[in-house]
């Protein structure tokens, strides 16, 4: 998925995508409230279902050289893995 990308390239692109996962990761902060990790639980959350969800497109076959299929398999891991826990976050709270 990344051999064709030049270092720098991909360094950049991490550092992007943890600075995005911070500031989504506060806002997802102030929306779920106690239902919510935190801010850096959250982030941390983000970018672990953003990789996922990278690795989980280059497995299954996708296209991954368009970024747009790319970035759209991120943005599902990311919010698909921020949603799941907190819904069993939620049902283990309700316990």
């Amino acid at each position: 998925m990344v051999g064709y990308m030049p270092p720098e390239v991909f360094y950049g692109l991490i550092v992007a995508c943890v600075i995005g996962c911070f500031f989504v990761g506060h806002a997802m902060d102030g929306v779920m409230g106690s239902t919510g990790f935190g801010v850096l639980g959250n982030m941390l959350i983000l970018i672990t279902g953003l990789f996922i969800g990278m690795f989980v497109a280059d497995i299954t076959g996708l296209r991954v050289a368009r970024p747009e299929i790319l970035i759209g398999a991120a943005m599902v891991g990311s919010f698909g893995s921020l949603l799941v826990l907190a819904l069993l976050k939620h049902l283990f709270m309700r316990v």
